[in-house]
């Protein structure tokens, strides 16, 4: 009878622990993704912005928030910066990836859509390409 008493609460505690994991992971994800060091952008900390050729659109580069770990060390590390492209209403129309992490030589890596190409390219380790011809209409 004991014996049995044992496992019981031997079960229960070690559910528990793995239930307590799973919350912890959980409130990570979630502080990662709500906190992001790019989630919260204006002109408090925005740094440079580029127009395109005819003024159609134009990219804004703002700073990194230090709101993660993650953020903090990139921060140290001199990748401070991230973009958001915009058509000339303000209307946003592009982000960069929420965890890229760019340093500010990176401003004039673009390739700015215009009235007559509704591509927007910049480089990341490699040029890329983004259609965004969906985020306008």
């Amino acid at each position: 009878m004991k014996h049995n008493i044992h496992i019981f609460f031997k079960n229960i505690l070690r559910k528990n622990a793995v239930f307590k994991k799973n919350i912890l992971v959980l409130i990570m994800v979630l502080w990662w993704w709500f906190f992001s060091s790019s989630s919260f952008y204006g002109d408090f900390n925005l740094c440079d912005t580029i127009n395109g050729e005819d003024r159609e659109y134009y990219i804004n580069m703002y700073q990194h928030l230090p709101t993660t770990p993650l953020a903090v060390y990139k921060l140290i590390q001199g990748k401070r910066y991230f973009y958001v492209l915009y058509n000339k209403q303000g209307k946003k129309i592009w982000h960069s990836p929420y965890y890229a992490y760019e340093s500010d030589h990176l401003i004039t890596d673009f390739v700015l859509p215009t009235k007559n190409s509704n591509s927007f390219k910049y480089y990341d380790e490699e040029w890329k390409t983004v259609d965004i011809t969906n985020q306008i209409n």
